[in-house]
Formats: structure tokens, C-alpha cells, sequence
């Protein structure tokens, strides 16, 4: 999942090559696969080292997915300009985050440790992949890439 996910953000970068202006959000998109493949993969290294812990285990297993859903979520077909990754975000993801909370608080008394940080880790990286997308530093390394990943292509 995760080597496949980073080969589709090249390659993504690569086929999309714009340069100037234009070119800022095709590399400040890249941000969304690679926080998406971070999140995953963290996410799946914790239910791995856990795995003997069921309680902890299909919480992250379960929280890496939901991670992971946000491409299906923007592809609802819904007819409105406000309708993207942020809103996809708020209105998907963290419901389904407060669901699992809910859900632990019911049946434990109490909000699972995993729970907790996992679910805070995945907001956190979801908020700050736009502003870092957006960053000087990014768009550099992006643009690396991109030039890179172009040369593969030709």
C-alpha cells in the first residue's frame, strides 16, 4: 500500500508537470498522498507492534483506514463549490473518529489511549499538509521531484 501510494504520487507529479503558478498546486497536492501514506504507515507499524493487544490493535488498524478514506470522500458526488479536502475532512473523517470515541466511552467508560493519539495524529496531519504544501521548502523538494520523476517519463 504504502510503496504504491508513493509511486503514485511521482508519478502523479511527473505526468502533471506545470511549471510556474500553475504548478504551486500540482506540488502542494503531492502533500495529500505522502501525509496519507505517512498516517498509514504509522498507523499500521502501531497495530503491528501491538498486535497482541487486541484492544489497541483494531483501533489503529481501524483508524489507519479510516486515514486512508479521504480519496473516496472527495469523490462523493456532491454538487457544491465548498466540497473538497477540508471539508471532506471535517465533515467524514473526524466524525468518524468521534464515532470510534463514542463508541469507547460507551462500552470501556472511557476514551482507549490508542484511540486518543491515533485519532489526533491523523487531524494533525490532515490540518497541516496544506500549509506545508504550500511552503517554500515543499515546493522546492516538489519541484525536485517533479523535474525528476519527468525524466523517468521521456
Amino acid at each position: 500500500m504504502v510503496i504504491v501510494g508513493l509511486l503514485a504520487a511521482t508519478d502523479s507529479l511527473g505526468r502533471h508537470f506545470a511549471p510556474g503558478d500553475a504548478g504551486v498546486s500540482v506540488r502542494a497536492f503531492s502533500t495529500v498522498t505522502l501525509t496519507t501514506m505517512l498516517a498509514f504507515s504509522t498507523l499500521i507499524y502501531f497495530a503491528f507492534r501491538n498486535r497482541f493487544n487486541p484492544a489497541a490493535h483494531k483501533r489503529f488498524i481501524l483508524i489507519a483506514t479510516i486515514a486512508i478514506l479521504d480519496a473516496a470522500f472527495v469523490r462523493w458526488p456532491v454538487p457544491a463549490q465548498w466540497w473538497g479536502l477540508r471539508a471532506a475532512s471535517f465533515l467524514c473523517t473526524i466524525p468518524l473518529l468521534l464515532s470510534i470515541m463514542s463508541y469507547d466511552y460507551w462500552s470501556r467508560g472511557k476514551v482507549h489511549r490508542a484511540t486518543i493519539w491515533a485519532s489526533v495524529f491523523v487531524v494533525v496531519l490532515q490540518q497541516l499538509r496544506d500549509p506545508i504544501g504550500h511552503s517554500a521548502p515543499w515546493q522546492a523538494f516538489a519541484l525536485w521531484v517533479q523535474i525528476h520523476a519527468r525524466s523517468l517519463h521521456i
